[in-house]
């Protein structure tokens, strides 16, 4: 069923009510009443609030898929998401979430909002390695890089395993680079940014990167898709970047990778599981670097994402169609 707003008022005279069921921290709460004005209930489910019998109008529901794997989730939280006509996840990924529980409903992500900060992220990371930083910081003299130099992403390959708004951000940040991009995506459409080149097979991208960026949403066709065979079929000295879900990556595999020489280098804001044990072979290895899911982090942070949500709902009630619609069956 597809949410629709009412369009029974003349223009400009009456906001259609609605009722938003809230599953991110309270915290942000307050911000999001503010953003949508006092004709839409926002009840905070995560805070122990419970929607109303009767609620103010359709009831849409604003969810963080991970919160509700927390231990102190109320029931009351599955609930709210079953009654909602129209869900919205404040993250771009909805892998968190069983998603054969929305069937038939309406399903919005927001996606493209921290793209542009995990860009930036993902290009201090492909600097950090070519220029050896921190090695670099904590180097007493410079001999040692006389005769080994400082990398450069000029005419470096990097490799985009997915082509989304992110992969399309660090594509735009990537061309004064003078880096060859590739990228691999699902449709196989042509890419619409200039500067890069779209391939066919993930053969293909893995035996041409020097920088592997893994970007992709994690699907049924992503999950572990790095796994013993892809790894085998990469250029020798690969850096593998992943600011997408740890999933996508075959653990285990990489370990081996690493071992085997394959991968050189490992720049991880997302791990399989996460975090990851601290005994775990991945934390020792100081050709790794380990981030703890923060590349979306940026000035505005979560704030962007009730933005996004907040320019939906207003053109739900102008009855336009709405942004980061997402396929079921895709999984993205």
């Amino acid at each position: 069923m597809s949410i629709a707003p009412s369009t029974s008022q003349p223009a400009g005279t009456q906001v259609t009510p609605a009722t938003v069921a809230v599953l991110i921290p309270s915290a942000f709460t307050a911000q999001l009443r503010s953003r949508l004005g006092p004709e839409i209930q926002v009840v905070d489910v995560l805070g122990g609030a419970e929607l109303p019998a009767e609620p103010a109008g359709p009831v849409m529901a604003l969810v963080m898929p991970w919160s509700l794997r927390e231990p102190s989730v109320p029931a009351s939280a599955l609930e709210a998401v079953e009654r909602a006509e129209w869900v919205h996840f404040v993250s771009t990924g909805v892998d968190g979430f069983p998603l054969d529980l929305l069937a038939g409903r309406t399903v919005t992500c927001g996606r493209g909002a921290n793209s542009a900060a995990i860009a930036e992220v993902t290009v201090s990371l492909l600097l950090a390695v070519e220029k050896r930083i921190p090695e670099i910081w904590e180097a007493r003299t410079n001999e040692s890089f006389i005769t080994e130099p400082l990398g450069t992403l000029d005419g470096r390959t990097v490799g985009l395993l997915g082509f989304g708004s992110i992969a399309r951000e660090l594509a735009a940040r990537l061309g004064g680079f003078g880096t060859r991009l590739l990228a691999l995506r699902r449709s196989g459409r042509p890419a619409d940014v200039p500067g890069v080149t779209v391939v066919r097979t993930l053969a293909e991208l893995l035996g041409e990167a020097d920088h592997l960026v893994v970007a992709a949403p994690l699907t049924p066709e992503t999950d572990r898709l790095l796994d013993d065979d892809a790894f085998a079929l990469a250029k020798p000295g690969l850096h593998l970047v992943n600011v997408a879900r740890g999933r996508i990556v075959d653990t285990d595999a990489l370990v081996r990778a690493l071992a085997a020489g394959t991968v050189a280098r490992a720049s991880l804001d997302v791990t399989d599981p996460e975090p990851l044990p601290a005994d775990h072979p991945l934390r020792d290895d100081p050709r790794v670097r380990i981030m703890p899911h923060l590349s979306w982090s940026a000035p505005g942070g979560l704030n962007r994402g009730l933005d996004v949500f907040a320019d939906n709902l207003h053109r739900w009630r102008a009855g336009r169609p709405l942004d980061g619609l997402v396929d079921l069956t895709a999984g993205y």
